[in-house]
This record gives C-alpha cells, structure tokens and sequence, in this order.
C-alpha cells in the first residue's frame, strides 16, 4: 500500500470515529437553542454489584444505562471531569451487565476518548466488548486506533491491527497499516510473522495477498538492515553513515530491493541508527 494510501485509509477510518462524536455535538445544540437539559442519575456502584442487584433484568438496566448517559451528552453543553467520569462509570456497568450490546461501545468511542479526553478508560471498556464479541473486528480496531491516535503506543497499535485483521471479515488492510505501525514500534520480526500467517487465509483474493506480501518482502528489509546496523554499532560503537557502510563493511551482499515504486531504497537515519520502507513522519 502505498504511503498515500495509508494517509487515505487512516483519515477515512478516523472521519468514521468522529462522526460518532460530531453527532453527539449537533444533539447538543439543537437541545440547547430549545432549552431543554437533563440531570445525570447515575449511582456510584460498582459494575459486579449493580450485576447482582439487576437480577434478571440485566439487559434491560444495560439499555437504560446507555440511554441515560446519551440523553445526559446530548442535552448539556459543558459536561464537568467528575461528570464525565460518572458517565463512563454508567458505560462500565451496562459492560458488565451486557458485554454483548453493540450500543454500548460505539457510545463509549463517539464519547470519551474525544469530548471527554478519556483515551485509557475508553481502550479498557473496548476490551470488555473485544473479548465478549470475538466475531466482531470493530472493538479491536477502535482500541488500535485509540493506542495511535491518542496515546501514541504504536506497539500496542499495531498489535491490536494485526490481531484483528485476522477476524473473519475485518479489511485486509489493518494488517496491512499494522505491518506499518509495527515498524514505528520497534516490532518487525513479529509483524513478519503475523502476516505470514495471515497468507495462510484461503478465503484472501490476488490483490490482499499482493497487499500483505509486499508488506512483508518491506519488512524484511527493514530486519535485514537492522541486523546488519546492530552489528556495525557492536564493532564500531556509533551507527553507520550510510546504509551503503554495510555493503562496503562486508556486513550485507547488496542492500535489499524496496517493493514499493515510490520510493528508492530505504530511509536511513544515522543519528539513531532507525530504517524505514517509507519516509519517515
């Protein structure tokens, strides 16, 4: 994919997110030119014990939750941190009494990691649906795209791509951006391996084994130069001038080929010894 794409890809998935929150906002004015507010009633219980007093109406407390914290947003302009941290609460609690409500974690993306500014309790309550919903690629990608976007983790970002492109109908192509972020985390042998893996899917058309192999033959070359950079450094205490160094040194035959048109060759920076298949951010 090339570094277009990815731009591309990464700015209609996070138009996607936003549209949960712009959505939310327009709610709010409209209600706010009618005057109309709303009183948060939300009690400070803890998810399991609002479970056992529940009984058998837990899903329906789990709608009544969402629907409270909903009409709360919706109908007030400024919202306080303790009143956020109420409204998550009430997300946790419909979590635990129905872990399986779809509502539920697009209200908690559409919400809190932008209004409320809350991108750790949000990935943590993504994880309750991620795990109850293992059919479902939309919580794992959420959690990706919270570790990137708002809490800069990469690694973790990347992970989380990659295991979720492994679901059964997830786009091929969040293997394909977490083959990229590994590389910002440090994580390309792994990254390698995960996408070989992912070849393995004999439901993948020509142009997603395209995608995923030349992600990796990228990877690979990244691994290559990285080994052969590490043992420059080891030898020589400081990081090669030059990718060209490493030939020249007798550490590498002939740099390796990047598969992408794009470019030419990798992207070498020597003050920290980091390679790249794309240019570098």
């Amino acid at each position: 994919m090339t570094r277009k794409g990815t731009a591309v890809l990464l700015f209609s998935l996070g138009l996607l997110l936003f549209s949960f929150s712009t959505s939310h906002l327009a709610l709010k004015e409209r209600r706010k030119e009618l005057g109309v507010s709303y009183s948060l009633h939300i009690d400070s219980f803890s998810a399991g014990l609002v479970k056992t007093f529940a009984g058998e109406f837990k899903g329906l407390l789990a709608d009544y939750l969402v629907l409270e914290a909903g009409a709360f947003i919706g109908s007030n302009q400024d919202i306080s941190h303790n009143q956020w941290e109420k409204i998550a609460l009430a997300f946790e609690q419909s979590l635990g009494l129905d872990p399986y409500f779809q509502q539920t974690y697009l209200q908690v993306q559409g919400d809190l990691p932008w209004w409320a500014k809350m991108p750790e309790k949000t990935v943590s309550l993504l994880d309750i649906s991620r795990r109850h919903r293992p059919w479902d690629w939309y919580p794992g990608y959420y959690m990706g795209f919270d570790y990137y976007y708002f809490l800069k983790d990469y690694a973790t970002a990347s992970d989380l791509f990659l295991d979720t492109a492994k679901i059964k109908g997830a786009p091929v192509l969040l293997a394909v951006l977490g083959g990229r972020l590994a590389l910002k985390g440090g994580r390309t042998e792994a990254a390698i391996v995960l996408l070989q893996s992912m070849l393995e899917d004999p439901e993948l058309d020509e142009v997603e084994k395209k995608e995923i192999t030349e992600r990796m033959v990228a990877l690979r070359g990244v691994l290559l130069l990285e080994n052969a950079i590490k043992e420059y450094k080891h030898h020589r205490g400081t990081y090669p001038p030059s990718l060209e160094t490493l030939v020249d040194e007798g550490l590498l035959e002939k740099l390796p080929e990047n598969p992408y048109p794009y470019v030419d060759g990798y992207f070498y920076n020597h003050e920290n010894g980091h390679v790249s298949f794309d240019r570098p951010e």
